[in-house]
């Protein structure tokens, strides 16, 4: 009884292993797609049981496989952008292939840095030197912009008087010797004469600052700084923010080009000299106020706007 019964076993598994391999090899090896990468699977061509058509940059029996091709590495330098040219491609052979080049670049694959001085576009003396795919222009004072074409001469009164005291206000002023010397904010002019020739905030406070009311609408490109003496220590700002606003009750500090973070200008290094800082972009200002903030406390201030050709130059 037990050896009838191992041999009916033992058939019945030869049976199903006779079906099995039939099955798979009349079965539709698509059913289930065996190609990657989005390729496509079909049958009935040829004597394979299935062919992959792959999707464009993919090859191989599955599309596993990178295509190689003209663009694939990318040949072109300084972020060219490599296209296969039309109509190039005849099954799995490429032909040709052209780079089209970013501003600056030239050659077959990019290669070649132009030189964009060359047509001299760097005004009013402006020395002009070339950079990957840009330029540069060393602007001779009193000239600035990319191309140094436009001229900073215009001061919008601090020194001589065109802005009046009215305008001109602090968030507190030193009082010196016994409170006879008064430092106020309308002596904050460029070289100054007198005892007492500039303005310095008091000594308790905490966040000192100097404003101007512009009154009317304009752009700026720039403001200077200058220390003083007083009692014969040389005291001036090393380091100072600015912010502007259009209604005197909102303020925004000033950011260079691109930058999250509040612009922090570089000061002066004496008391007698002037140091001018540019601004990059343009400060446009509305008809309230623009504010000087200084880093350092109690320090001796006087400082001037620069404006483009114009004191009123119009808010475009």
């Amino acid at each position: 009884m037990r050896l009838r019964s191992v041999h009916c076993s033992s058939t019945f598994i030869l049976a199903s292993f006779i079906i099995c391999c039939v099955w798979t090899v009349n079965g539709d090896y698509c059913e289930v797609n065996l190609c990657h990468n989005g390729g496509t699977c079909v049958t009935g061509i040829g004597e394979e049981p299935f062919v992959c058509i792959c999707a464009e940059g993919f090859a191989g029996d599955t599309c596993t496989a990178k295509e190689s091709g003209p663009c694939s590495p990318n040949p072109c330098k300084n972020d060219g952008e490599c296209e296969v040219i039309a109509n190039s491609r005849r099954g799995d052979v490429f032909n040709g292939y052209v780079c089209k080049c970013q501003s600056g670049f030239e050659g077959v694959n990019c290669q070649i840095n132009v030189n964009d001085c060359d047509n001299q576009p760097c005004k009013n003396g402006g020395v002009c030197r070339d950079l990957d795919g840009d330029y540069t222009c060393q602007c001779p004072s009193p000239y600035v912009g990319k191309q140094c074409q436009l001229s900073c001469i215009s001061l919008l009164g601090m020194e001589e008087g065109g802005i009046v005291e009215s305008q001109i206000s602090a968030s507190s002023v030193h009082f010196g010797i016994l409170g006879l010397q008064r430092w106020g904010p309308e002596l904050a002019r460029l070289n100054n004469q007198g005892f007492v020739n500039a303005w310095s905030s008091d000594p308790h406070d905490k966040n000192p600052w100097l404003e101007i009311d512009l009154q009317k609408k304009m752009r700026l490109t720039g403001v200077i700084t200058q220390g003083a003496s007083r009692m014969g220590t040389a005291e001036f700002i090393k380091s100072f923010k600015v912010a502007s606003s259009f209604d005197g009750k909102m303020y925004t500090m000033y950011r260079a080009a691109g930058q999250r973070k509040d612009k922090v200008f570089i000061g002066n290094t004496d008391n007698d000299g002037t140091k001018t800082n540019l601004f990059d972009p343009r400060l446009w200002l509305g008809t309230f106020a623009s504010s000087l903030w200084c880093a350092e406390k109690h320090a001796l201030c006087a400082w001037s706007w620069l404006a483009v050709n114009s004191t009123s130059t119009p808010m475009l």
